[in-house]
C-alpha cells in the first residue's frame, strides 16, 4: 500500500469514526515525550487513514503527528489510506497494536476499548474471542452489557478509576451506586483519603443508609456534621475515618449508642494499661474478651487486684447486659 501526501484540512481527526479520545485515558508524560521526539527527528512515519464510501478521510492512527504538523503550519502530511473495503476488525486490531501499552495500562482502559470496538459494530463473537480473552476477561455476552454500564459512568469518575487502577469488580460495583453520590465523593477527594477500597466502602455504606431512610445525598449534606468534618483541620486520613464513623452512626444508631455506652464504662474504670476489654462491635458475637499482657512479675498482683475490684465487676456486668 503506497504512501500518499494528503492535505491535513481534509482529514477528520476528532470527528473520525475511529477517534478513541473519549474511550482511553492517556498520561501527559507520553504526549511530552512524543513532542520532544518530533522536535528532534521530525515525523518519521506516515499517519494511517481510512476512506469511507463518501470519500471522507478518517484518522486511524497518528493524532500526535497531525497535531505537531498543524502546530508547525504544515499543509500536507504523508499518509497510508485504507480503502472502504477494509474490515473494521482489522482496523481495531491495528489500533490495539499501536496503543497496546496505553490500553493495557488500566482495567478501565481495557473495558472502554472493548466498548469502543462494540460501538464500531464489530461482531460480538469476535470481540469476546479477540479482545476479552487476551484482556483476561470472561468471554460472555453479559460482560459486554457490563462494559456499557461502566462506560456510562461520569468521565471524571472514570479518570479517577484509571489513576487509582480500579479492578473490574470495583468498577462494576460503582455502577450500582447513584451517580450524584459518586460525584459527591469526587468533590471530597482532595479533602479525604480516597482510594479504590475506601471509595467502594463509603459509597456502599452511604447508599445503604440513604436507601433505608428514604433520603438523598442532599439530605445527608444538609446536616452540619459532614461540613464540619470536611472543613476541619484534620488530616485527610482522619477526615476519612470521621466520615466513616458518622455514616456508621447514622446507619446503625442503636448499635452505635450501645457501643458508646460500653466504651464509656471501660474508660471510666481507668484500668492498668496491660488489661484490655474488647467485644464484637457488631454485637453479633455476644462475648466480652478480657486480655492481660504481663512482662514484669511485679505487676501481676496489681493486675489481679484491679480485676477483682467492685468497679470492674459492675462494669463487666453492665457490658454483658448490653451484649
Amino acid at each position: 500500500m503506497s504512501v500518499q501526501n494528503i492535505k491535513i484540512k481534509e482529514i477528520l481527526i476528532d470527528d473520525s469514526r475511529f477517534a478513541s479520545k473519549g474511550f482511553l485515558f492517556d498520561t501527559p508524560s507520553c504526549e511530552t515525550c512524543h513532542i520532544k521526539l518530533f522536535d528532534k527527528l521530525g515525523i518519521l512515519y506516515p499517519v494511517i487513514l481510512y476512506r469511507d464510501n463518501k470519500k471522507q478521510l478518517h484518522l486511524v492512527d497518528g493524532k500526535k503527528r497531525l497535531q505537531y504538523a498543524k502546530e508547525n503550519r504544515m499543509d500536507m502530511v504523508s499518509a497510508i489510506v485504507l480503502p472502504e473495503t477494509t474490515p473494521v476488525t482489522d482496523i481495531i486490531i491495528l489500533i490495539l497494536c499501536n496503543k497496546k501499552h496505553l490500553i493495557e495500562s488500566s482495567v478501565i482502559n481495557k473495558i472502554q476499548f472493548i466498548f469502543f470496538a462494540a460501538s464500531l459494530n464489530a461482531p460480538e463473537r469476535w470481540i469476546l474471542e479477540m479482545l476479552c480473552v487476551p484482556f483476561e476477561f470472561k468471554p460472555h455476552s453479559e460482560f459486554l452489557q457490563e462494559c456499557e454500564r461502566i462506560n456510562n459512568l461520569p468521565r471524571e469518575l472514570k479518570l479517577f478509576c484509571h489513576e487509582k487502577r480500579f479492578s473490574q469488580k470495583q468498577l462494576l460495583n460503582l455502577t450500582y451506586h447513584p451517580q450524584d453520590l459518586l460525584m459527591q465523593l469526587m468533590q471530597w477527594r482532595s479533602s479525604i483519603q480516597l482510594t479504590a477500597s475506601t471509595m467502594d466502602e463509603i459509597a456502599s455504606s452511604l447508599k445503604n443508609y440513604l436507601r433505608s431512610h428514604n433520603q438523598t445525598i442532599r439530605d445527608f449534606l444538609a446536616g452540619p456534621e459532614v461540613n464540619e468534618i470536611i472543613e476541619s483541620s484534620l488530616s485527610p486520613r482522619d477526615k476519612t475515618e470521621k466520615l466513616r464513623q458518622l455514616i456508621h452512626i447514622k446507619q446503625f444508631p442503636l448499635l452505635s449508642e450501645a457501643n458508646a455506652r460500653m466504651q464509656k464504662a471501660i474508660e471510666q474504670l481507668d484500668l492498668p494499661k496491660n488489661i484490655f476489654l474488647t467485644w464484637d462491635r457488631t454485637l453479633e458475637n455476644r462475648n466480652l474478651d478480657i486480655a492481660v499482657h504481663i512482662r514484669d512479675p511485679k505487676k501481676w498482683q496489681k493486675t489481679i487486684d484491679a480485676l477483682r475490684s467492685e468497679e470492674v465487676r459492675e462494669a463487666i456486668e453492665k457490658i454483658l447486659e448490653e451484649l
